[in-house]
């Protein structure tokens, strides 16, 4: 069903919980917005409930323009969840629209990888590798993919997340991520499989924290980590380092658990 905004919270916020909802902020001045609208309602219907459409007139709710600081209209935003997943601002020929939808619209292999990407930050990397291992032996070739999967299994098993970011070309553009994964997956496996760790009260510290972050223990894991840093900023030859910013980038940089430690790491290997 596709209507024209009643209540924001109703039509946009829950609803979005069970289907994916396309907000267009227009205005009946807009020109483009003209345009754009007939196309919107035409996919929308050819949609048939798979997503809805909602019409949002910025004259008569400049709140909401204001709330999502709409500069320009037309102004589209796919919400999911009841969170913004894409938005673009113009109008779009359909040829274009067609191609964005089918680019950001929810499929379940996006939906899996969204809950995985949530496992891994909660410091559940096991059940993240569970619900990836699947999706990615169907499709051994999606990049993106390939490094999410190897960034869970790095809490699993190391050897197959080292395999995995293997897959992933160094043109890439998951690239980055295959090699965080790499230097998470090397740095949990060295102390069975890779003898030659630092010892001494250090480097039983050190242990101390790859065990604690294996197991998704990230509070204790970086307290140990980064007091071995306070101590030897480049302990290890820099994998101490290496291993901390890897985490951080892990977690995410707004993430609670590396604002918190962020700073403190930041002053021991700057001192």
């Amino acid at each position: 069903m596709n209507h024209e905004l009643q209540d924001f919270a109703q039509d946009v916020t829950a609803a979005s919980q069970t289907v994916p909802v396309l907000v267009d902020f227009w205005a009946p001045w807009c020109g483009p917005c003209k345009m754009l609208g007939p196309v919107l309602e035409k996919l929308a219907a050819e949609a048939a409930g798979r997503w809805r459409l909602v019409k949002i007139d910025t004259e008569r709710h400049p709140e909401l323009a204001a709330q999502f600081g709409i500069r320009g209209i037309p102004d589209v935003r796919l919400f999911h969840h009841g969170a913004v997943v894409a938005q673009f601002s113009g109008a779009l020929p359909e040829p274009r629209l067609r191609d964005w939808l089918a680019q950001h619209l929810p499929t379940p292999r996006r939906e899996a990888m969204a809950r995985a990407r949530q496992l891994l930050q909660a410091g559940d990397a096991p059940a993240a590798a569970q619900l990836l291992r699947p999706l990615q032996a169907t499709l051994p070739a999606e990049g993106e993919l390939a490094a999410l999967t190897a960034r869970a299994e790095a809490f699993v098993d190391p050897a197959a997340a080292l395999r995995l970011a293997d897959t992933v070309p160094a043109g890439s553009a998951w690239a980055e991520d295959a090699e965080l994964a790499r230097t998470l997956a090397t740095a949990f496996l060295r102390p069975g499989q890779a003898p030659g760790l630092p010892g001494g009260p250090l480097g039983l510290r050190y242990r101390e924290a790859l065990t604690h972050l294996q197991a998704g223990e990230f509070v204790p894991g970086l307290t140990a980590l980064v007091s071995v840093l306070e101590e030897k900023p480049a302990f290890d030859d820099q994998r101490a380092r290496g291993l901390c910013l890897a985490v951080f980038r892990h977690l995410g940089m707004r993430h609670p658990v590396t604002e918190q430690f962020f700073r403190a790491f930041s002053m021991a290997v700057n001192a």
